[in-house]
């Protein structure tokens, strides 16, 4: 008799992670196989994790029916087991993460052509239009260098200048990789807006890729995942979770902007995705590049270790870096301009449009103002809902939380006091949009953030008009920060780099720098010696995160914050893990906290589990969010994993291992 073990989905709230089952005579059953299989008193769903002859020792009922050919591959069962213990989940969570919505739930698997297609994403439609392949420029002697490291080395680092021709060295991997029968993943950290990087990559590899990203439908998304499971696309191309993709003979692993939060899950699974695609990449023995302009402190603490071999683009490929300018606001201040845009901001965007050339301002943080605030008491409009302000949203028909998504109407007497002077205060997207269009009237202005899309392919129809020419200025956040590679772009703004810098997260210093160099690619990308600019504006221009961005000198920066990161045992020195508990209930929630941190506390004596400390309760940082309030304990340290057997378990917890703020 034969056995399997079955990570049931009917299970998925039990602390049992598999469950034992005998095969049926004749059936052919592997790891990675869906099965069918009774449970209790019905009949549920679930995916075979392994299969062996040892007798259970206890009574087992048998599988009813399974798929006639394994949904999974063998090696993506292990890696669902790798992430499960990591990021401290049940495996049938990491399971069906790796599976799209609509196979997993039985529907039509999409596995066919479909005459009912509701739309295309337009990034299907120009993966579909790749014809024979194209040639592509010359390689440099720093992109040769970097191919022949990357065919050498199992992991490596592609730190590239922005505009040096990383999308050039992933193509040519790829090229190289498809040449030796093998198949490619190139993951980008929001496919929305990288419309280039699919057509150009389609293109010159004469390939029709398979794009995996959330924005398509159910059918599409089914679709493309079945294309990819029969072998059929040997290119593949999405955002965090393609890195699920079930890609046969997988050869090369192209991670684009490393260091983005976007490839990090912020619901269960609250995996990282390139923290999985280290671990693909290990069991299927592709090679893995991890691509950026600003590294990951603890990525490049792996290269300078020699742990991961290090590539260097140290020069733009076409065009030259634009000259950047630290403007201190707190001098305008002091010289009577109380404006949100400098008067040295407004002398290079006059200039631009005087020359017709086009300028992109960059704030992250979107809305109107960020908050109504009554001039009387000095109290906020807040969330009912979350510890937050509520943010100005004209568009929206008054106030909006970013969190929940509570709306109400603007009010007419603070609702503390009853006073009638309410001051709407700080700057989103939209009242920077409202100003620019009242100092330059006659220019064309346009906005791009997740306020201004709407609908799956809105990006395309804003990128699209931008790259025409149909607007002068682009006011963005951090939409504008990748993705734009136009060499009318002469002009570019960081309205206020201090946002990052404020944020209560250890990675603010690298956020701040990461963020400033990456707009400031914007500019400077014309042939030849185009003059181009970027002003960015800061009440700290002191810092070194702001210092070391305005030089491009990331080693300066790296070297500086190291210290930090090794004094308070943050990555690479150690790793996080936030236990967070919520209830409706305030002191329930505090209650409980505390409760868990004495049973943690208790229990990392009692394995003998050093190098681990724990933090807390505290409040979250968003105390109430969505009617309920949260309390967390944190633990910070080596192999947290180890503790993973202490974790509080039951409803109202969540756990998130090494969490992105």
């Amino acid at each position: 008799m034969i056995y399997a073990e079955v990570a049931v989905e009917a299970a998925r709230t039990l602390d049992h992670e598999t469950y034992t089952y005998s095969i049926p005579d004749g059936q052919d059953t592997v790891p990675g196989h869906r099965v069918w299989v009774p449970f209790g008193r019905r009949t549920t769903v679930g995916y075979v994790v392994s299969v062996g002859a040892e007798e259970p020792g206890i009574a087992v009922k048998e599988i009813e029916r399974s798929d006639p050919d394994a949904l999974l591959h063998g090696w993506q069962v292990e890696l669902a087991r790798r992430v499960a213990e990591h990021y401290w989940v049940p495996l049938i969570e990491v399971l069906r993460a790796m599976v799209p919505p609509r196979i997993r739930r039985g529907k039509s698997s999409g596995a066919g052509p479909s005459a009912r297609q509701s739309r295309h994403s337009q990034l299907l439609l120009m993966a579909a239009r790749a014809g024979g392949p194209e040639a592509g420029p010359e390689p440099t002697a720093a992109q040769r260098s970097a191919l022949a490291m990357i065919a050498a080395n199992p992991v490596t680092l592609l730190h590239g200048v922005t505009g040096s021709g990383k999308t050039e060295v992933y193509t040519e991997a790829a090229r190289q990789a498809l040449e030796q029968g093998l198949r490619a993943l190139v993951l980008v950290p929001e496919i929305a807006l990288t419309p280039q990087l699919v057509g150009g990559i389609a293109r010159r590899l004469g390939e029709r890729p398979a794009v995996l990203h959330s924005q398509l439908t159910e059918l599409e998304r089914a679709q493309e995942w079945w294309r990819v499971r029969r072998g059929e696309a040997r290119l593949v191309i999405g955002s965090r979770s393609a890195v699920f993709a079930p890609i046969p003979r997988l050869g090369l692993i192209c991670v684009d902007e490393e260091g983005s939060s976007a490839y990090k899950q912020d619901r269960t699974p609250r995996y990282d995705a390139v923290w999985v695609a280290r671990r693909m990449a290990e069991l299927t023995g592709a090679r893995l590049v991890l691509g950026t302009a600003t590294p990951t402190v603890a990525t490049y603490a792996e290269a300078d270790a020699g742990r991961i071999a290090l590539a260097r683009l140290p020069l733009r490929v076409r065009g030259v870096p634009a000259p950047v300018e630290l403007v201190d606001m707190r001098e305008e201040a002091e010289r009577g301009h109380r404006l949100p845009l400098s008067r040295r901001l407004i002398e290079v965007v006059e200039r631009a449009l005087e020359a017709r050339e086009q300028s992109i301002l960059f704030l992250n943080r979107r809305g109107a103002a960020t908050f109504l605030l009554c001039r009387d008491c000095g109290k906020s409009i807040q969330c009912p809902g979350c510890s937050v302000s509520l943010v100005q949203h004209p568009e929206l028909g008054g106030l909006h939380c970013h969190y929940c998504g509570f709306t109400q109407a603007e009010p007419e007497f603070c609702p503390h006091c009853g006073s009638r002077h309410l001051s709407a205060r700080g700057m989103g997207t939209q009242r920077l949009e409202g100003l620019v269009k009242r100092l330059w009237p006659a220019a064309r202005v346009a906005r791009l953030d997740s306020d201004a899309i709407r609908g799956a392919d809105s990006y395309f129809r804003i990128w699209e008009s931008f790259q025409s020419g149909a607007a002068d200025i682009l006011v963005g956040t951090q939409m504008v920060a990748r993705g734009f590679d136009l060499e009318n772009v002469t002009t570019v703004g960081v309205v206020d780099a201090d946002l990052p810098l404020h944020f209560p997260d250890f990675r603010s210093a690298e956020s701040t720098y990461a963020l400033v160099t990456q707009v400031a690619g914007r500019a400077g990308r014309a042939p030849g010696q185009r003059h181009s600019r970027v002003i960015v504006q800061t009440s700290n221009p002191e810092h070194y995160a702001l210092r070391h961005a305005v030089e491009g000198d990331y080693e300066a920066f790296y070297r500086d914050e190291l210290p930090y990161r090794q004094a308070f045992g943050f990555p690479p020195f150690g790793s996080l893990a936030v236990l967070t508990y919520t209830h409706k209930d305030d002191e329930k929630a505090a209650t409980m906290a505390r409760e868990a941190a004495e049973q943690l506390a208790s229990g990392l004596v009692r394995e003998g589990i050093d190098e681990v400390k724990m933090l807390g309760p505290a409040p979250a940082f968003i105390h109430k969010l969505r009617g309920e309030y949260r309390w967390q304990v944190t633990l910070k340290g080596q192999r947290l994993e180890r503790a993973r057997m202490l974790q509080p378990r039951g409803k109202g917890w969540s756990i998130d291992v090494d969490p992105v703020a």
